[in-house]
């Protein structure tokens, strides 16, 4: 620290950031909000002003990023509110020109966090964007005509290469646009699991690589034609900083930005570069800029890249000096397997931390794909540039890049099928980090010191001797690595849990037992799309969990199984590593169609298929199921009341689950109802569900009730949480506290809410 005093600031920052936010007394994560923008939120319609500084597309939107936002004049007694920067979601194509002012009216209100544990979470993201607010459009205006022209040129040369490379290359076009121009609204999920697999994500996220292999290509090609080292130097750093602009200006590329800024002001003024000098001042310049970044993915496992190639490589090389192999092309090979252990080291309880997964063969996969890029990078700029000439002219110069880009996709396909491609870690605890790191310094020590034979440098020793030295070092630091990598994937201590997601208007709830036990109950929504792929899924990752036991379809509507259905899917395609061993469904005299469907599609994933009905059981590694109904006989057409209703015992702890049942069928289990601790609520906490007879037989302490905040059935009804409280139960609602999780410890139990973080105990 004494040699880059720039590295001890650096850390200083960060640890001052974090202090003042975890305290509160400089709240960066929940800054608050404008205070006029909840009165804004409660409108039916908004009008706000701003200028149009940037354009997000997706699939069935475009998002409109205004800036130097605010308030009409009359919603604020005539005077003007400034607001955050703000992001517009209109369903038809806009192009007006950056620069321009426009008028939006629609529905305005707050980014949200993450209800869910293991959710993106949309509100960093757009902080680290320094956007605080979206707006669902209804009517866009032009209020004041302007252009910013350096910024609309990029633009439309951006939307140019994109057009180009669509036309000459419309089977790799996702991928060549992602990495050349930034464009990822057209890379489909299945190329982005894909690339996920193979650990390659990073290549079609414009990062320091991409600055690096352009910006000292440009720069070195610019000192070959002669011109000079301080003109290519000043000609290369701004031609990266206008891709950088054109390309959409991410946190990863303004820190490579910066790096690339440095590197090349050291070469034309004849200073030397230290990385990680260079890195903590481009650090200390985005935190001062935006300091939410210190939680963001993308700088974080930015700057642990950077740090594995300055803190971490040097060390491997001193294990294997590069200088006493010969040979060029394993020398090569070598270096760049040596750069890839090193970045990957460093910066892997970051990437589990935000993904929960660990692609085993990664490196390897980085290996064969990291040497190429280059080509790929400039192949299909070329080719894009070329396409605006003549589209033939853009096919044969993205030929090159096009065939690399199937490699890459055939490559992952390859891995990806092969045994252990995907370990699900789940998100580690805080100790588990810093463990890892502490063993992963205690394994460069040791390899270091295993490494130098003792006689080294008191005499001469054999070159059998030096080469066993030196592979013993390098085999403890791998075997210390992999012990700091298994350590990453333990979840010691578990407890039964029942978690109920928040999935809006539908239900959801995720069993797990000590054993490591996995059950679902339902998951589906009836006003949120792919809550399979955004909440159950990634609830699943976080918590380390591969294989469920076992999918409890209480009834086929669309709110208790969408979810579901789409993670059959994704599984029978391909697209997730999740397995799920049996499907249960309600036994019914005649199954229905939707029975039949999803039938279809758990055996297409390789689950089996059960129907069951009253008297049935279920039994886990420690956990026991029993069916109370559908009953056997005289079942009704409804399907709410045939719902396959569920008691889960477990060491003297019972929970029910009600589906949709009413007051009719509760009448009818009244005989076999028993004492529970713990209820899921029926029918989203309807009117007609969880009557007074019933709950003066279950008798539950704690119920959980799953419904949207803005449903329109007025669900739950403050009749039904009156007599829910009035019997004494304590009650929890999605629609308030975001996913709610039971713990069962011993005696004891605790809830808690994820996005209202409280925990309650009770006996």
């Amino acid at each position: 620290m004494v040699r880059r005093p720039m590295c001890l600031l650096c850390l200083l920052l960060i640890a001052g950031i974090w202090l003042g936010d975890w305290t509160g007394l400089v709240p960066v994560r929940n800054a608050p909000a404008n205070p006029y923008a909840a009165q804004m939120a409660d409108q039916e319609q908004a009008v706000i002003y701003g200028r149009i500084y940037q354009y997000q597309y997706s699939e069935n939107s475009i998002g409109i990023c205004l800036r130097d936002v605010f308030s009409n004049p009359q919603f604020s007694g005539n005077s003007i509110i400034s607001l955050e920067r703000t992001i517009v979601y209109m369903q038809e194509e806009c192009s007006l020109p950056l620069g321009t002012w426009v008028q939006v009216k629609g529905k305005f209100q707050e980014i949200e966090g993450p209800r869910n544990p293991g959710e993106f979470d949309s509100r960093l993201y757009y902080r680290v964007k320094k956007i605080y607010y979206r707006m669902k459009g209804q009517e866009l205006t032009v209020y004041k005509k302007d252009t910013w022209h350096l910024q609309e040129g990029l633009r439309q040369i951006r939307e140019s290469l994109v057009h180009s490379v669509q036309e000459a290359a419309p089977d790799q076009a996702g991928i060549l646009c992602a990495m050349t121009a930034g464009e990822k609204s057209l890379l489909g999920q299945e190329e982005k699991n894909l690339l996920s697999a193979g650990a390659v994500s990073h290549m079609v996220s414009i990062s320091g690589m991409h600055v690096s292999l352009l910006g000292m290509m440009v720069f070195y090609g610019l000192l070959r034609l002669g011109a000079g080292l301080l003109p290519s130097s000043g000609v290369s750093a701004g031609m990266m900083i206008l891709y950088g602009m054109m390309t959409g200006e991410s946190v990863s590329a303004m820190r490579a930005l910066g790096m690339f800024g440095l590197a090349v002001a050291a070469k034309a003024v004849g200073r030397s570069y230290d990385l990680l000098s260079a890195l903590s001042l481009s650090v200390m310049i985005l935190l001062l800029d935006n300091p939410v970044c210190l939680y963001y993915s993308g700088f974080l496992l930015s700057c642990g890249c950077i740090c594995g190639v300055g803190l971490v490589l040097p060390r491997l090389e001193e294990m294997l000096p590069l200088k006493q192999i010969q040979q060029r092309v394993l020398k090569k090979l070598v270096q760049t397997c040596m750069m890839g252990i090193a970045v990957q080291a460093a910066a892997l309880p970051l990437s589990v931390w935000f993904f929960y997964e660990i692609p085993m063969y990664g490196i390897f996969v980085n290996l064969l794909v990291v040497p190429t890029l280059t080509v790929v990078l400039v192949s299909g700029l070329l080719g894009a540039a070329a396409g605006l000439w003549q589209v033939w002219a853009g096919r044969i110069v993205l030929f090159p890049g096009c065939l690399l880009t199937e490699y890459y996709q055939y490559l992952c396909r390859f891995v990806k099928v092969l045994p252990g491609a995907v370990v699900t870690a789940g998100r580690p605890g805080l100790w588990q980090i810093v463990l890892y790191y502490g063993i992963l310094i205690l394994a460069l020590y040791l390899g270091k010191r295993l490494s130098v034979h003792p006689a080294d440098k008191q005499s001469p020793v054999s070159a059998g001797k030096k080469t066993a030295a030196r592979l013993s070092g390098a085999a403890v630091f791998l075997l210390f690595w992999c012990a700091g990598v298994w350590l990453l994937c333990i979840h010691p201590g578990r407890n039964l849990e029942i978690t109920c997601l928040d999935v809006g208007q539908g239900d959801g709830a995720v069993i797990c037992t000590p054993q490591g036990g996995c059950y679902l109950v339902d998951g589906g929504s009836s006003n949120r799309q792919n809550v399979g792929q955004y909440q159950i899924l990634p609830f699943l990752k976080s918590k380390g969990i591969s294989c469920v036991d076992g999918v409890f379809i209480s009834h086929t509507d669309e709110d208790h199984v969408s979810g579901l259905a789409e993670i059959f899917q994704m599984i029978g395609d391909g697209q997730t590593s999740l397995d799920i061993q049996y499907l249960v469904m309600p036994r019914l005299k005649e199954p229905d169609v939707k029975q039949q469907e999803l039938a279809a599609l758990a055996e297409k994933a390789g689950a089996g298929v059960a129907y069951l009905q009253a008297g049935d059981c279920v039994r886990g590694r420690d956990i026991r199921w029993e069916v109370l109904s559908p009953l056997a006989a005289g079942q009704s057409g409804d399907v709410n009341e045939n719902s396959l209703v569920l008691l889960l015992e477990k060491d003297g702890f019972r929970g029910l689950f009600t589906g949709d049942i009413g007051e009719q069928q509760e009448r009818k289990l009244d005989a076999v109802l028993p004492d529970c601790d713990f209820l899921k609520t029926a029918h989203h906490g309807s009117r007609y569900s969880t009557g007074e007879q019933f709950l003066a037989r279950v008798r539950p302490e704690i119920a959980f009730v799953s419904a949207s905040g803005t449903n329109t059935y007025g669900h739950p009804h403050p009749d039904t949480l009156r007599r829910l409280e009035k019997n004494g139960c304590r009650v929890f609602l999605t629609k308030d506290s975001g996913a709610v999780t039971l713990e069962v410890r011993n005696r004891s139990v605790a809830v808690e809410g994820f996005a209202q973080e409280s925990r309650v105990w009770t006996k």
